[in-house]
């Protein structure tokens, strides 16, 4: 058996084990959502680089790409953006993100779908401690982007990325390092959910997704569709943990991330089912997923062929 199909037995086992709550039980329906089948991925040239190349996500007309980068000599990831006229055609080389980088470690650079607003996670001067979210906005595509803002409300003490909102905008998953008793392992990251009433609304404390919290595994880089019914994710071995009384977390999963997807029926219920991208998922590092919003080509980032880079994998009809 693949490592990944055991994997995705594992979480499929627990996503079901999770499914009653609060004495309500989730009813799939006759039938189960079928699983995502891909073509043959393909490395995007034009933003491919001996450095370090990931995070990807993109403007709902697919006319901007924002990620995050070490080319150029930086020392931590950078966040650049690259543009083109048309969706079928390259994008034009890319360059930094004025205003948003900082000497430190910039990274999950996140869109909005009108490509308005830049979430990003940063360790910078003038967080909650570890990596924190912050924003910048701008009032057109051709004008600069304002100073970065903290979002205090939707930071802790431990390390937190933002993804960029799904459901109509108005929810955001970020991941969370927080030590909870869901998730007791230092370094872990857990997905979290942190919702606003319409997307000029500020987001309200992020909450965790109880069916999605695996001790032994993190979710991280979550997507989540315009209708929120599903969501893809990135999962990794928790990690290790030195023997000894100043135990310290090791990061023992970082090459072995395959992307998964997880269904539900409705946003009032939870995810009943999780689903491993067989057709993507390798031996290497596969992260970072970002679904087109018509549903036709997904992007995403593996180290199969090297560093860190930008793939893209056609959506195949069942």
């Amino acid at each position: 058996m693949r490592r990944v199909d055991a994997v995705g037995s594992f979480l499929v086992a627990l996503a079901l084990a999770a499914v009653s709550c609060g004495g309500k039980t989730v009813r799939l329906g006759s039938s189960t959502p079928p699983p995502y089948l891909f073509g043959d991925p393909v490395l995007v040239r034009e933003l491919a680089s001996d450095a370090r190349t990931d995070n990807p996500t993109l403007t709902s007309d697919m006319l901007e790409i924002y990620f995050t980068t070490t080319r150029d000599g930086a020392a931590d990831t950078d966040i650049w953006y690259a543009r083109r006229s048309s969706r079928n055609l390259p994008f034009e080389p890319p360059v930094p993100v004025d205003g948003a980088n900082s000497d430190g470690f910039d990274t999950s650079a996140a869109i909005s779908a009108d490509g308005l607003t830049l979430w990003f996670g940063s360790d910078r001067d003038g967080g909650s401690g570890g990596v924190d979210v912050w924003v910048c906005e701008r009032a057109n595509r051709d004008s600069p982007w304002s100073t970065p803002m903290n979002l205090v409300g939707l930071n802790s003490s431990a390390s937190d990325i933002p993804r960029p909102p799904g459901q109509h905008g108005l929810v955001m998953p970020l991941a969370s390092t927080k030590v909870t008793p869901a998730n007791p392992t230092e370094g872990n990251y857990q997905t979290y959910w942190a919702i606003r009433a319409n997307r000029g609304a500020p987001f309200n404390t992020p909450v965790a997704i109880p069916e999605l919290a695996y001790p032994e595994r993190s979710t991280v880089d979550a997507f989540l569709t315009d209708d929120g019914l599903t969501l893809f994710f990135a999962s990794v071995p928790a990690p290790a943990t030195d023997a000894g009384p100043t135990a310290a977390p090791v990061d023992a999963g970082v090459t072995t991330s395959d992307l998964f997807v997880a269904f539900r029926r409705s946003t009032d219920e939870a995810f009943a089912i999780v689903q491993p991208l067989s057709d993507l998922n390798t031996s290497f590092d596969e992260r970072d997923p970002w679904l087109s919003p018509d549903g036709t080509v997904l992007y995403f980032t593996s180290d199969r062929d090297g560093p860190l880079s930008i793939y893209t994998a056609a959506v195949e009809p069942r």
